[in-house]
């Protein structure tokens, strides 16, 4: 039989009445004091207020090794349950904070548009009732809470079914009876689920005995056998699309430097297929090694891991025509920027005269053949080879990036592994230029409507991702968008944005408006006045 001790320190009837004052007086200062904020935002800065001052009596009470020796001070009750009190405050504080956004994403999510004049097309705002999603509301969200467009999305739908599929939970939730992860897991288990079976499903769990105390498994499986016991239908759709959703292949770069992970999710069967395949290949390879794994007795026998990853290389690969290309960075330093070096050093120099430009077009002594708008595409061939002769680099600490090649989609590889590229997959090696003091690549530009392909492998190899905040779509599989709008706008690259699909839509509807610079800062701007500026891919910040 286990034993529960509770102490009770003896207060005498004096004590008790100044505490219960002092209790009042605090109430009575809180009550104001809410009265004075008024709107949920102004609450909610103050309570962030409030957070981080607590946080910082925490950090300056803690106790830190002083020259390295170790110290300690002795603490009593009071202080070990001050902690106690600390840990389990904050706890419950995420919690309800995590309601509130499920609440305030939802109800602005069911902002929107609403045709006023039919004759005019004047449009107002307005909310419609909880379960409304306006379209790019959650690409407004993302960009304000520097999300991953994929997650604003699923918090969006995950915070509208919180609040209109389990109220009850949501409130339980907000007053401190129950973690918010509960609602959202239960939430995602009623999704295609009907509003009478949502109100079944949530009303039994809140009456269960011991909810407060359940795991994660434990609620996830008695949702899911409820939604199946009572609208079977809605349980498949659910199964559907979490399969759905899981299903691919991803490749991203490893911790390990010069490494890379790929990852498959899928079919229990056809992930065993392929497994099995790849070991039984490695199998072979580890009975009859290549002249390559096995023939040098000092290197060391390959692992199985290592006998499986080349299994599944040569598995994947056999018979495909897979090519790679690699791009050399070349820094080089804009004309105007060699002009005004030349200018300062004629200034300094006053016996020192800067070097006149040849009349015949050609670039001054020491300086790039890259102009600020980039080579034309009549050079086209040239640029296909190495580094030409005449650019100059200068003597920054960001050169060492020089040589370096770039595999899009995985990052920087270091020169000595070219050669091995070349060799084994035949690798297409292509230069850029890039800006030697911002690390920008140069571009190039076109009178036609459509971006040859040296300008897309251009935006690309700049963008390498969306240029919307936070979206991290590769740029190669994204459209390359006027920023504005031919033939106002010129097809060149200060004009040109890689912007995945979803957010290219977003700009063409005037739901999100943007701005470039020539250098390849972007600009936007929100329905609701916010900006947000984005950068092109630096090769100094992989430095």
């Amino acid at each position: 039989m286990a034993l529960s001790y509770e102490f009770y320190e003896p207060v005498s009837p004096v004590e008790f009445v100044l505490l219960q004052s002092l209790s009042d007086q605090k109430q009575r200062l809180l009550n104001q004091l809410l009265n004075a904020l008024g709107s949920p935002a102004e609450m909610l800065t103050f309570a962030n207020r409030m957070s981080r001052e607590a946080f910082y009596r925490l950090d300056a009470d803690a106790v830190r090794n002083a020259g390295g020796i170790s110290t300690a001070r002795p603490v009593d009750v009071d202080d070990h349950r001050m902690l106690e009190e600390a840990v389990k405050g904050s706890t419950q504080l995420a919690s309800t904070s995590q309601a509130v956004q499920a609440m305030a994403m939802a109800r602005y999510a069911a902002i929107d548009e609403e045709l006023v004049n039919s004759d005019t097309g004047v449009t107002a705002k307005v909310e419609h009732p909880l379960g409304h999603q306006a379209s790019f509301a959650d690409t407004d969200l993302a960009a304000a809470c520097q999300m991953a467009p994929r997650t604003a999305s699923s918090k969006m739908s995950n915070s509208i079914d919180a609040c209109t599929k389990t109220p009850g939970l949501l409130a339980a939730a907000v007053e401190g009876e129950i973690p918010f992860w509960k609602v959202s897991l239960v939430a995602s288990e009623l999704v295609n689920a009907s509003p009478e079976t949502s109100h079944r499903v949530e009303q039994h769990l809140l009456d269960a005995k011991g909810f407060d105390t359940w795991g994660y498994l434990k609620v996830k499986s008695a949702a899911r056998a409820l939604v199946t016991q009572w609208e079977a239908e809605a349980a498949k759709k659910v199964r559907v699309k979490e399969a759905k959703d899981a299903t691919g292949v991803w490749v991203r770069p490893s911790d390990i430097a010069g490494m890379a992970e790929l990852c498959a999710v899928g079919p229990a069967d056809q992930i065993a297929r392929i497994y099995g395949a790849v070991d039984q290949l490695a199998d072979q390879r580890a009975k009859n090694p290549t002249a390559r794994e096995g023939s040098d007795p000092d290197e060391s026998k390959p692992t199985l891991g290592q006998l499986r990853l080349g299994a599944l290389h040569d598995l994947v690969t056999q018979g495909a025509d897979v090519t790679y290309q690699v791009v050399i960075q070349v820094p080089v330093v804009r004309e105007e920027q060699a002009a005004t070096a030349a200018t300062k050093r004629a200034t300094d120099d006053p016996e020192h005269e800067a070097e006149a430009s040849p009349d015949d077009g050609s670039p001054p002594p020491g300086q790039s053949t890259s102009s600020p708008r980039g080579p034309d595409d009549s050079k086209q061939a040239a640029d296909t080879g190495g580094p030409e002769s005449g650019l100059t680099t200068t003597e920054s600490d960001h050169c060492n990036t020089t040589g370096w090649a770039r595999i899009a989609g995985i990052g920087f590889i270091p020169p000595e592994v070219l050669d091995a590229l070349i060799e084994q997959f035949g690798c297409r090696l292509t230069r850029a230029l890039v800006d030697a003091d911002t690390g920008v690549t140069c571009e190039t530009s076109t009178t036609a409507y459509e971006p040859t392909p040296r300008m897309r492998e251009f935006v690309q190899q700049r963008d390498q991702t969306c240029r919307f905040p936070m979206c991290t779509r590769t740029a190669i599989r994204c459209d390359i968008d006027h920023v504005i709008e031919w033939p106002q706008g010129p097809t060149a690259g200060h004009n040109l944005a890689a912007l995945c699909r979803h957010h290219h839509d977003a700009k063409t509807k005037k739901h999100w408006d943007y701005q470039m610079s020539d250098d390849g800062v972007c600009t936007w701007t929100s329905r609701t006045g916010r900006t947000y500026v984005t950068y092109p891919d630096c090769v100094h910040d992989a430095s």
